[in-house]
């Protein structure tokens, strides 16, 4: 689903903003394997993935380290660069054929200043990102390797073949032989 479509969908755009958004995409069509955003970066963009799956990385003494993943209808954008004018460590790779609607960050501002149904769903989703977030890192430090792996298996069953088991492992905080030990006693 586009992005338009998408945010119209849940009413949250009425004719004059949809035709504002539109104007203001860039789509992109992203091979798989191949960057979205550059980790290093400070991109001012926001970027919505259309069609496909992607994950945001950074990069830790020569080891790419997945941090979360992204799929259909859902937002990245890098905090650091738009909010507070630095660098982004945090790079998005597409993990598959991957479409992108890309729009400059001010340019969505615009289209929602005005709009208190978008705020609020966008309020929301900030909160949701928020407390998995922090699900996430308790996870990490509380959790065993098989408690986090069934985790994942019940929250995003179909990743395990969409996604390639090496950047499974590095979201879940594993080696790459424990996921598969893991994968092996099922």
């Amino acid at each position: 689903m586009n992005i338009v479509d998408f945010f119209e969908s849940k009413n949250l755009l009425n004719d004059i903003e949809a035709k504002e958004l539109a104007k203001c995409i860039r789509r992109k069509e992203i091979p798989k394997k191949e960057l979205i955003l550059s980790i290093e970066n400070t991109s001012k963009q926001l970027y919505f993935i259309e069609q496909g799956i992607a994950r945001v990385f950074y990069n830790k003494k020569e080891k790419d380290v997945t941090l979360y993943f992204l799929q259909e209808n859902m937002i990245g954008l890098p905090i650091e660069s738009i909010f507070y004018h630095n660098t982004c460590k945090f790079g998005i790779e597409a993990l598959s054929e991957t479409k992108v609607a890309v729009i400059d960050y001010e340019q969505w501002i615009n289209i929602i200043s005005n709009n208190p149904s978008m705020q609020e769903f966008i309020y929301r989703g900030m909160i949701d990102y928020i407390k998995k977030s922090n699900d996430r890192i308790y996870n990490l430090k509380f959790q065993t390797p098989k408690e986090r792996y069934e985790a994942f298996l019940l929250e995003m069953p179909d990743y395990l073949s969409d996604v390639p088991l090496g950047n499974i492992a590095s979201y879940l905080g594993m080696t790459q032989e424990t996921l598969s030990r893991l994968r092996n006693k099922k």
